[in-house]
C-alpha cells in the first residue's frame, strides 16, 4: 500500500524532497515505515529511532497501524534556545 510521507527540518534536506510516497505492506506500522525510509534513503538511518511521527494531525506511537493513503509527518528532534 502507498503512504504519503511529509519530511520536516533536516530530514527533508537529507532526502532532497519535502514529501515522498513509500510503499509498505498492508498492516505496516509507523516503526516499519521508518525502517522502509532507511532502506530507501540510507542517509536517514542515524535519525530513524529519534523521529517523532504524526498521522493526520495526531502524534502516534511506533506500533500505530497505517492505512492506505495516510499522511505521515516525520519530525526529527530539534534543539534551540
Amino acid at each position: 500500500m502507498k503512504v504519503n510521507v511529509r519530511l520536516f527540518a533536516g530530514l527533508h534536506q537529507m532526502v532532497g524532497k519535502r514529501e515522498i510516497v513509500l510503499d509498505v505492506r498492508e498492516g505496516a506500522t509507523v516503526r516499519q515505515l521508518r525502517e522502509r525510509l532507511g532502506e530507501e534513503y540510507p542517509v536517514t538511518e542515524a535519525f530513524l529511532s529519534t523521529l517523532v511521527c504524526a498521522v493526520g494531525e495526531e502524534y502516534v506511537p511506533g506500533d500505530y497501524v497505517l492505512q492506505e493513503g495516510d499522511m505521515v509527518a516525520l519530525i526529527p528532534p530539534v534543539s534551540g534556545g
